[in-house]
């Protein structure tokens, strides 16, 4: 019984033993754990980190080598996140059935790890120092992770390893986590770092290329950074932006009141003179702000824009020097215009004369021949003109409310002559949804609509030509199409150029300047409109334009048929002309249709002939450009004294602008040289019927 009990004393005092000794290791573990720990919260970097926990675990697990492994998902391999072997920081490990017991909480030693399938792929390398290796996992926020314990030796790590490693997994989770986040913190820094490197050279190689000079300054104006310490050549020495434009007081009042506004401005030019030579500084600036609203000061930039303004100074002058060329050219086609029509006017009017003195037949055809070609000088030279004008920018429309419809028929009708003359069949379809009124220059339509279906009857020979105009959404659209000669494809993209003929034997053959298409289209786009053209050769053309409806500004009531009156009431006419060819064109004309003249040289005659007995004159023609006193001065001197009698210009200036310059100073009418009977008849019609009145 005694020996019983002492046995039992004894038992349990071993157990005591053994507890004892197994409280001393958890406490020695825990102190090692909680040392860990410490060395843990002040490491600097991943590695302190590392090595901290290899130094715990070495004082009760004895290893050579370790490396711990992650992943960020579980259909990943799994990546070296640390390791005391600097060859393996690179490897990648596929996961099998051993790993993945270890990941999900079991430590397992592994006495042979070349046989287990996760190591048979590695490098002869790791194999040598892995003879024998200890293996456990744990769950981390962004993943997976494992640490393999090595040793060289076979068969070193026992099953007391195992749990040892077991009762440091808290601190094994600790230490992989902190590792895992100083991993991607620190991956996360070294991207933002070389996004600001990236960032930072952009800058600078944009900074360089626009060679923009970069600033800012605080509240007071100091620099709190420069780009640069030199700009446009001219060193930047002072702490105070203000100090920069000293000796341009005008300027810097102007850069203060500028950041004053708190404001961002761009673009206030200063120069600046270096060395003698004028440099251009361009400064904007922006004000900036901390969260809370308050100002901490500007920044902003300043560029050299020395060259940028010598650029725009020579385009300056260049437009100076083109405008100019362009009035010169202008004014030398007006000269000339004026110098032809001069003599041209008495050519045209001795022939209408010749026309009615009882010619043979063969002389009327000789005299008919002449007319048509003294006619097709003065279409040459009033394409000239408009072309030059047109091309200056001196051209503008004269828009009036305007019946459309009539203004087609009328070029219609002048020219079914020409069609009947070469058995051409000539048609007009109007379409009756066009306004019968709209607002636009009615003249040019018509010199539109005249070189257009003009162009049609000279070019077809055979067949016809059809006018067709309907209203498409808010515009006209008027198509000519005939069945001439066509033209061939390379020619079409020149056949808008001035001078320019399809074909070199076209001028021979039809005669023309090659300016009626390109005036065309330079009228049209001025109307806002457009041209277009469809050909082929020897088939025919279509020519279409498009004018933009422009609602007539007042409403128009049809106009009543008026009897048309014959007046016989003789006019008592003064006439003021230099040109001893034109005064007797010009008096032979309007003798003829039983007038009264009277001749004076130039302005100054005709104010002292008016001073004598301006009532016994119904009318003045004045010549604008004569010797001694122009026609304009002349006028306005007549008009100064009172003297009402009508005036009308009768002169080879045949610009709109000269018309409005004549009523301007007083005139009351316009008659262009070479005198056309149709057009003297319309005006001598108008002072006819005025005298039958009074």
């Amino acid at each position: 019984m005694i020996g019983f009990d002492s046995e039992k004393l004894q038992e349990t005092l071993l157990d005591l033993q053994r507890s004892q000794e197994r409280e001393n290791q958890l406490r020695i573990e825990n102190a090692a754990i909680l040392e860990g720990v410490s060395a843990m919260a002040g490491a600097n970097n991943k590695r302190q980190v590392f090595n901290s926990l290899l130094e715990v675990l070495r004082k009760f697990i004895a290893f050579d080598n370790a490396i711990v492994l992650t992943r960020d998902d579980e259909a990943s391999d799994l990546h070296v996140l640390m390791s005391t072997v600097t060859t393996l920081d690179f490897s990648h490990w596929q996961v099998g059935s051993t790993f993945n017991r270890c990941i999900n909480g079991e430590c397992i030693a592994l006495y042979s790890p070349k046989d287990i399938e996760e190591f048979k792929n590695k490098s002869s390398d790791l194999l040598d120092i892995c003879n024998s290796s200890l293996i456990t996992g744990v769950k981390i926020s962004s993943g997976d992770a494992m640490i393999i314990l090595m040793s060289t030796e076979k068969g070193h790590f026992t099953s007391s390893c195992r749990r040892v490693l077991n009762r440091f997994r808290p601190l094994l989770e600790r230490a992989i986590i902190d590792i895992d986040y100083r991993e991607r913190l620190q991956s996360l820094v070294t991207a933002r770092t070389q996004e600001l490197t990236h960032s930072q050279q952009r800058f600078k190689d944009f900074a360089r290329t626009v060679g923009d000079w970069f600033w800012e300054i605080d509240t007071d104006y100091n620099f709190s950074y420069i780009s640069a310490s030199h700009i446009a050549n001219h060193l930047i020495d002072n702490d105070n932006i203000m100090a920069f434009f000293d000796g341009h007081e005008d300027f810097k009042q102007k850069f203060r009141l500028q950041l004053q506004q708190n404001q961002s401005f761009e673009d206030l030019e200063w120069q600046l003179v270096i060395d003698g030579k004028k440099q251009w500084l361009s400064f904007s600036g922006t004000p900036y702000y901390n969260k809370r609203g308050l100002l901490l000061g500007y920044r902003g930039t300043a560029k050299n824009i020395s060259v940028r303004k010598k650029r725009l100074c020579d385009l300056q002058q260049a437009r100076q020097q083109a405008e100019s060329a362009n009035k010169a050219k202008s004014q030398f086609i007006a000269m000339m215009s004026h110098e032809i029509r001069t003599p041209l006017n008495a050519v045209l009017g001795l022939m209408d004369l010749l026309s009615s003195s009882g010619l043979e037949n063969e002389q009327q055809q000789w005299l008919g021949q002449m007319e048509q070609s003294a006619h097709l000088l003065l279409t040459i030279i009033n394409d000239i003109l408009d072309l030059s004008r047109i091309e200056s920018g001196s051209f503008e429309l004269f828009n009036s409310n305007i019946n459309f419809s009539d203004s087609i028929t009328l070029v219609k009708n002048q020219l079914q002559p020409e069609a009947n003359k070469k058995n051409i069949l000539l048609q007009c379809d109007i379409d009756k949804s066009i306004p019968e009124y709209i607002f636009a220059d009615k003249n040019r339509i018509i010199q539109i609509m005249f070189n257009l279906i003009g162009n049609a009857i000279k070019f077809t020979n055979i067949g016809s030509v059809k006018i067709v105009a309907r209203k498409i959404d808010n515009n006209i659209e008027v198509s000519v199409l005939d069945t001439g000669i066509g033209i061939a494809d390379d020619a079409l993209e020149n056949l808008f150029n001035p001078f320019h003929q399809a074909d070199g034997s076209i001028t021979r053959k039809y005669g023309g300047t090659g300016l009626g298409l390109t005036i065309s289209q330079l009228l049209i786009k001025k109307m806002k409109g457009t041209i277009t053209i469809k050909s082929e050769l020897a088939v025919g053309s279509c020519f279409t334009v498009t004018f933009p409806i422009h609602p007539a500004e007042v409403k128009i009531d049809n106009p009543t048929e008026k009897k048309q009156i014959k007046l016989t009431q003789s006019l008592n006419i003064l006439l003021v002309e230099d040109s001893l060819t034109n005064q007797l064109v010009a008096r032979l004309m309007l003798e003829r249709r039983g007038h009264q003249v009277t001749i004076t040289n130039h302005g100054q005659e005709a104010i002292l002939k008016l001073l004598q007995c301006h009532k016994l004159f119904d009318l003045v023609l004045m010549d604008i450009s004569m010797p001694v006193l122009d026609g304009l001065e002349a006028t306005k001197y007549i008009r100064k004294l009172n003297i009402d009698t009508p005036i009308v210009a009768l002169t080879a200036n045949a610009m709109q602008s000269d018309q409005f310059l004549y009523q301007q100073t007083g005139m009351n009418g316009f008659l262009a040289k070479p005198i056309q009977p149709e057009e003297l008849d319309l005006m001598l019609v108008k002072y006819q019927a005025l005298k039958q009145i009074t």
